[in-house]
């Protein structure tokens, strides 16, 4: 394939949806530095996909592989992307089965949903046998970026599972963790969110929050981790809050890395809080398959799938 080389102009990125909405720049330039994964695109033929597969490409990250219907794809098709493989498939499911038979067989490193549903490429990349499971829970991960904040946010899970016990907990900690390594943050502060700082019999999140922060807690510290909870989200992140609320002296208060949020409805809202309140940049991956899976929604810009790639692309180094 001979694709373009990489661009230096991180900011704005030509053809962007929104203005306001921007890539991180520390990102891109970190995920750049560890040169180019094959990855296979389920569901290739969406504009808005293959515009954020150009980006990626030219910023040096992937060597696409584009599953899905060819008409589409060539009626798509960026000028960037003139020499990618493509292979022809039917419905979802097809593609979906078919860009995770690319990572089974070590050709693609990474898997990225394109315009398919969740639950289709999910299904294909568990299929027994023929998928990518590996005996760990799946588990999604977002990290978060906007203007003012001097480094990520990760938020899990807040896509996939829906309401974790501690079994699930264990999983989706252990891969935000990953994550937060993968981004350079040293030391992850984990912060089990609930709607109070103490564990009461009226709000049940704040007992499972206490449990499990009590059982894991050497765990995390085993890799220089703090994690606290139960606690509320302003405490979690606001210094100011958890001085007033006397939690100045915990080690997760008011400098919270990571958000584990107790449900599904309570990361789904705060991370679409945060992307059309202050057009924060949401690059989201799931680990705990074979291979990272990019997986964002059918709705979002290029933009949030531009970032995902980036950070799959740091994870796949920091997994091994």
């Amino acid at each position: 394939m001979n694709f373009a080389a990489p661009s230096p102009e991180l900011q704005p990125l030509p053809g962007a949806d929104t203005p306001a909405y921007l890539c991180p720049p520390d990102l891109l330039l970190r995920a750049r530095r560890l040169g180019t994964l094959p990855v296979a695109v389920a569901g290739a033929g969406a504009a808005h996909v293959l515009q954020s597969l150009a980006w990626a490409v030219g910023f040096g990250l992937v060597a696409p592989i584009l599953v899905g219907d060819p008409k589409a794809i060539a009626a798509n098709l960026p000028g960037e992307l003139a020499g990618a493989r493509v292979i022809a498939a039917g419905d979802e499911a097809d593609a979906a089965a078919k860009a995770v038979a690319l990572v089974k067989s070590g050709e693609a490193s990474l898997l990225m949903k394109g315009h398919v549903h969740t639950d289709t490429l999910l299904r294909a990349a568990l299929a027994p046998g023929i998928g990518l499971r590996t005996g760990s829970r799946l588990s999604h991960v977002f990290a978060m970026y906007w203007a003012g904040r001097s480094k990520p946010l990760l938020i899990t899970d807040a896509a996939l599972n829906v309401a974790p016990d501690a079994r699930t907990f264990a999983a989706i900690i252990r891969h935000a963790l990953l994550t937060a390594r993968a981004l350079g943050i040293s030391h992850p502060r984990i912060a089990m969110l609930s709607a109070t700082e103490e564990a009461s019999q009226a709000v049940p999140s704040s007992l499972a929050a206490a449990e499990f922060a009590s059982t894991f807690r050497d765990e995390a510290l085993a890799q220089g981790a703090y994690i606290s909870g139960p606690m509320a989200l302003d405490v979690a992140v606001s210094a100011t809050a958890a001085e007033i609320k006397g939690l100045k002296a915990d080690p997760v208060a008011g400098h919270a890395d990571i958000l584990a949020v107790p449900n599904i409805e309570t990361g789904n809202a705060l991370f679409k809080m945060l992307v059309h309140v202050v057009n924060a940049t949401a690059a989201g991956i799931v680990l705990g398959a074979a291979a990272p899976i990019v997986l964002t929604s059918r709705a979002d810009p290029a933009e949030a799938r531009l970032a995902s790639v980036a950070l799959a692309r740091l994870v796949a180094a920091e997994h091994g």
